[in-house]
């Protein structure tokens, strides 16, 4: 039996935390934030919620399917039947397309905290350095304090905290050099005093500083009232507007709205906004090989594999398949 700590409880670390622990190891997972999840988040609001992270997913690999349909069976996860129009210059355009997208329920996380029973989770602590002991690990928190000792430290943290974290010389610094640093995003919930009237639950927008808009309240699971939509802003803007204000962000939030087909919207009754510094990779980085045997130190996240969510489980479900065959 080994011993790992695994530094992020998003998909990938709970992934890989909890198919290490069915195979007999032992786990301890470090995050930094209140919750499990990562970008996988809801807020809840008095009287109502929103999804403000990611908005969807959906599945291509057969091994995901399967771990989907064991998601869908808990009752973790559900379909939204959805088919976003595109918003672009000339207008709305429909966009039918046959893919399925699902959500968790009742928040985008359900099924990150369903993964998470029974693991040794330690939240609100950030690890800032990694000290070796022997061929083991000592992990050390912004506090000064420490934990261990581990027979490997699995990072699944966004890249730049995971590159902050990794060890000089690890041989898994060679396929990240040059790797474009994570794009932030805005994103804007608010709520309707009254039901807004626009026909279309989702658009993607090709033109102005939105990019996203959803009718939260359009997911299952959700309380269909009050009326709820988040707005996701590009990349780009986001950027050059870190600061950006409430009103800022509302008032461009509206004006995409209103191209949806009503110019009349009610009163925003609520809101609340939130910046992820690390939304998206500015370059698509995909490790093959993502474990440094010499110096055990592992690497996992949506970011490895791309930026989907497909991509977060699959590379800790596969980081976790290569450390069972590693301590068998």
């Amino acid at each position: 039996m080994a011993v790992f700590a695994v530094v992020g409880a998003g998909l990938s670390g709970m992934t890989l935390a909890r198919e290490l622990e069915q195979a007999g190891h032992r786990c301890q997972v470090f995050e930094k934030s209140r919750g499990r999840g990562g970008r996988l988040a809801t807020r809840r609001r008095d009287g109502w919620q929103a999804d403000h992270g990611a908005q969807y997913f959906t599945v291509r690999d057969p091994a995901f399917q399967q771990e989907v349909d064991r998601w869908l069976a808990e009752g973790w996860v559900a379909p939204w039947p959805v088919s976003p129009v595109v918003l672009d210059g000339d207008g709305v355009q429909s966009s039918p397309d046959e893919q399925t997208r699902y959500v968790g329920t009742p928040t985008m996380n359900a099924m990150v905290q369903g993964l998470s029973e029974g693991l040794d989770l330690f939240v609100q602590t950030r690890v800032d350095r990694l000290e070796r002991v022997g061929k083991q690990w000592r992990l050390w928190d912004d506090q000064g304090e420490q934990y261990g000792q581990f027979d490997a430290v699995l990072l699944t943290a966004p890249l730049a905290q995971s590159l902050a974290l990794l060890p000089p010389g690890s041989n898994l610094e060679v396929p990240l050099r040059g790797t474009t640093a994570m794009l932030p995003c805005w994103a804007l919930a608010i709520t309707f005093s009254e039901p807004t009237g626009i026909e279309a639950d989702a658009a993607f927008v090709k033109t102005g500083v939105v990019n996203w808009l959803a009718r939260d309240s359009s997911k299952p699971g959700r309380a269909a009232e009050p009326e709820t939509w988040v707005a996701h802003f590009t990349a780009q803007w986001s950027a050059n507007h870190l600061d950006a204000s409430d009103s800022l962000l509302e008032q461009q939030c509206l004006a995409a709205l209103r191209r949806l087909g009503q110019p009349e919207l009610p009163a925003v009754s609520d809101r609340f906004k939130h910046r992820w510094l690390y939304a998206r990779s500015g370059t698509e980085t995909r490790l093959d090989a993502a474990f440094d045997t010499n110096l055990a130190i592992g690497l996992a996240g949506d970011w490895t594999q791309g930026d989907r969510l497909e991509g977060a489980w699959r590379s800790g479900h596969r980081l976790a398949k290569t450390l069972i065959e590693q301590w068998a």
